[in-house]
């Protein structure tokens, strides 16, 4: 095998069905042609997958045959600013496609020095078990006892049962268990892999945890001008001054910024004007006690731990960052931290999507408060009285919170996202706010057009951190191949949203944090460096590779049923609004999608990459 650097060089193969164990080798041209994390994960999803898996997942997501991927990429855990971060994938059980999701904190160094660049795991164990990598070494151990525990509890069993403070966990809580379309993987407690629903994957596969203690070493090609080259990185990732304001404030530093230009969507993307002085970062400190909070070896810390009374006890609770305030705050008519405070450390203890379930929760008000669908809403509403479901009622918005948990009532439709509740509740599906079945993330499609058209193409469905375009717009990050326009102008641009949905493919197969927006130079010469592969040096090698991760994703997605049909952002977040910051602006982007399928090299009949493209990038043998 040829010597790699930056990498462990093997794969771990774990069945859950038959409880074997398989090692294997990292193709060396594997790794030049996909880099790692979610591009890795990619292509090994892509060579496991037969077409008749393909026709049993368009059945059933959760059937024992789809890979549940954990991955990290060669500058996971380097000198490289912000690169503790690890990459999980599989076909997610809310859209039915491809579905990733990453994660921070300091899991993913101990899954980067587990051994292995990739686990992955398949089949569907009877009873609970965990998986345990210590030192190289795999077990899978009984969870019986975990079940139905949350995840602060389990990590802490864990850890105790181990007798090991060092170990390192994900797992999932009570969603998961449950099965909620949208359930999420925490890891270090308050760390979320949430979108996508893949901790339902885990549920239903019957694993609570993955436990990691890693002591491998890793080989680098060049360690010192790596780590020279991580050190300049890491001054220039702190120069911007909106990365100054993302380390003093954190995420919501953007609430009220966000608002005036109507980028924040409130009462279920129907306004963007609301008081948001009480929901920014510097309200979050003015009323909490807010500790910061950083990933391992990042130099920004956007994470906030803030202390907060719940039941009589002071409690320290990861967050709130914008995403949840945003989803649980003015989603919901909510305009004061301490409810989404609560609803965000409730989503962290049982391993919940915020922003899936925010946006399911305001889906509801949205169809009571207008009188729609009121009778067959009234069949499922067991626990809850119609007339409490209003905007603003924050009481209500826990109950169903622990509604959708538990998979109970009305709780149990919610559990299944807009796109479901739609078709069970008989409403206008243009009503439902989601792109192939993932629930529009706190940004507004009609403050950014460009963010729009990258939500309409997204690998995954509507996903801000699968190609975040409004920080293109809105001058937080820029890039040589992605010039700054008008915000609300996407003609001649749709190859400028292409390269940056390519950029972010890298981000995640590197596996980098995205917020540190690294230029595509800076990001060449630390792979460069990282690995000796001469390619990576060169910031063209490096969009193909980003751009293949791109077509391999839609490949696996087209063989599962999605088609250009799929690429359309519906009426109730396209229709204009009449104030904010986005008044008088409808998103009507058919003709740019025809542009972007052009230069996609995508079959505008069926959605598919062409063969040609198919080819040209090595995705199939010609």
């Amino acid at each position: 095998m040829e010597k790699l650097y930056g990498y462990n060089g093997k794969i771990a193969y774990i069945d859950l069905s038959s409880s074997k164990i398989e090692i294997k080798d990292l193709d060396p041209e594997i790794a030049k042609e996909y880099l790692g994390g979610a591009g890795l994960s990619a292509k090994l999803t892509y060579d496991l997958l037969t077409e008749d898996d393909y026709k049993t997942l368009q059945k059933d997501p959760f059937s024992s045959v789809n890979p549940l991927i954990f991955s990290t990429g060669p500058l996971t855990g380097t000198a490289t600013p912000s690169s503790s971060r690890y990459c999980v994938t599989g076909i997610s059980p809310l859209t039915g496609i491809w579905g990733e999701s990453t994660s921070g904190g300091f899991l993913p160094i101990a899954l980067k020095r587990s051994g292995y660049d990739a686990i992955v795991i398949t089949g569907e164990s009877d009873d609970p078990k965990f998986i345990l990598i210590k030192e190289g070494n795999i077990e899978i151990k009984d969870a019986t006892h975990l079940w139905g525990k949350n995840t602060r509890e389990t990590i802490e069993d864990i850890k105790e049962g181990l007798e090991d403070e060092k170990l390192r966990i994900a797992c999932i809580g009570k969603a998961g268990e449950n099965l909620v379309n949208y359930a999420a993987i925490i890891n270090d407690e308050g760390r979320a892999a949430g979108r996508c629903g893949l901790g339902a994957i885990m549920g239903k596969k019957k694993l609570k945890a993955i436990a990691i203690k890693g002591g491998q070493s890793i080989q680098y090609f060049d360690k010192e001008q790596l780590s020279n080259l991580g050190k300049t990185t890491r001054e220039n990732v702190m120069i911007p001054f909106a990365t100054n304001l993302f380390s003093h404030y954190g995420t919501l530093i953007y609430t009220d910024m966000g608002m005036v230009i109507g980028d924040v969507p409130a009462n279920y993307f129907t306004k963007t004007e609301f008081i948001a002085e009480d929901l920014t970062g510097r309200a979050l400190k003015e009323q909490y006690v807010v500790l910061k909070y950083a990933c391992a070896g990042c130099p920004i810390g956007c994470g906030r731990r803030t202390l907060i009374e719940i039941d009589g006890n002071e409690v320290e609770v990861d967050g709130p960052e914008y995403e949840t305030t945003a989803a649980f705050g003015p989603m919901c008519g909510i305009l004061n931290f301490k409810p989404i405070i609560k609803a965000n450390h409730k989503c962290n203890l049982e391993g919940v999507d915020t922003i899936s379930s925010g946006v399911s929760i305001s889906f509801l008000i949205y169809l009571v408060e207008n009188g729609i669908a009121i009778k067959e809403i009234e069949k499922y509403l067991d626990e809850i009285r119609l007339e409490e479901i209003r905007w603003g009622n924050d009481n209500v918005v826990l109950k169903l919170l622990d509604l959708i948990i538990e998979r109970k009532g009305i709780g149990n439709i919610l559990s299944e996202g807009v796109r479901m509740m739609a078709k069970k509740l008989d409403v206008d599906p243009d009503l439902a706010a989601h792109v192939k079945g993932l629930e529009l993330p706190m940004h507004d499609p009609r403050a950014y057009l460009g963010q729009a058209l990258s939500y309409m193409t997204s690998c995954t469905g509507a996903n801000h951190n699968k190609g975040d375009f409004y920080n293109i717009d809105g001058d937080a990050a820029s890039y040589a191949k992605i010039r700054k326009k008008d915000r609300f102008t996407v003609n001649k641009r749709e190859k400028a949203i292409i390269a940056y949905q390519d950029l972010t493919n890298i981000y995640d197969s590197a596996v980098i944090c995205n917020f540190t927006h690294i230029n595509d130079g800076a990001l060449a010469r630390l792979l460069k460096s990282c690995t000796g592969i001469q390619a990576f040096g060169s910031s063209g090698t490096l969009f193909k590779i980003g751009e293949r991760a791109s077509n391999l994703k839609r490949l696996i997605s087209c063989k599962l049923g999605c088609n250009r049909a799929n690429d359309y952002l519906p009426k109730i977040v396209s229709t204009a609004l009449k104030t904010g910051g986005s008044a008088g602006i409808a998103v009507d982007l058919e003709e740019n999608l025809k542009v972007y399928y052009e230069k996609r090299g995508w079959e505008w009949d069926t959605g598919f990459p062409s063969p040609e493209k198919l080819k040209e990038l090595n995705i199939i043998k010609s």
